[in-house]
């Protein structure tokens, strides 16, 4: 992925390139992930181009409503107050919609940090990578089964997966489901 500002004859990376991310939605619930937020991570800002349509957002353990849906003046309450680069949502909208996120591309040394049972994940970049490649090999062996909007994989040996999900797709969440012997966390880049 070129940045926006992309300069092919630039010998310098100065700071200033600017990302963005299309987000496509279908009515209902949507399981997405951010590899490209703004500064500002939060909900409102982070969703204000496509607010008047969603009815709320689900992550991990928190929520947002908007209170102001169908209306120009999206108020959002609950728990989930800013977007993480490293989480899955659940996006409820209400009907078909596209809309844009600008600012700074996940790094691909981003650190994830899992625990044992399901963690509802990211995958930080911009195309699509089969799912043995895509995970370190050294933590691999801790993940059990992966759950996508309407597509799964289980994996039935080492590096060996099956299942109707075969690529990890910026853009969209996942549960990943993680099994560690002593419950521990693991942690790794993608």
């Amino acid at each position: 992925i070129y940045a926006d500002n992309y300069n092919p004859n630039a010998s310098d990376d100065d700071g200033s390139c600017s990302y963005s991310q299309t987000m496509s939605l279908h009515d209902g619930a949507n399981l997405k992930s951010f590899y490209v937020l703004p500064e500002d991570t939060s909900v409102d800002n982070v969703l204000e181009g496509a607010c008047t349509n969603i009815s709320g957002v689900i992550g991990e353990g928190v929520a947002a409503s908007n209170l102001g849906v169908g209306t120009e003046n999206c108020t959002w309450v609950g728990s989930l107050s800013n977007i993480s680069r490293t989480s899955g949502y659940w996006i409820n909208s209400l009907g078909y919609q596209s809309f844009e996120t600008a600012g700074d591309i996940t790094d691909p040394e981003t650190v994830y940090t899992l625990h044992n049972g399901a963690n509802l994940i990211s995958f930080p970049y911009p195309n699509e990578v089969e799912i043995s490649p895509a995970i370190p090999g050294f933590v691999e062996e801790h993940f059990t089964g992966i759950i996508g909007e309407g597509v799964a994989a289980s994996q039935i040996t080492l590096y060996q997966w099956v299942g109707s999900l075969t690529n990890l797709q910026g853009g969209d969440g996942y549960w990943a489901l993680i099994d560690t012997p002593d419950n521990s966390d693991i942690s790794f880049s993608f």
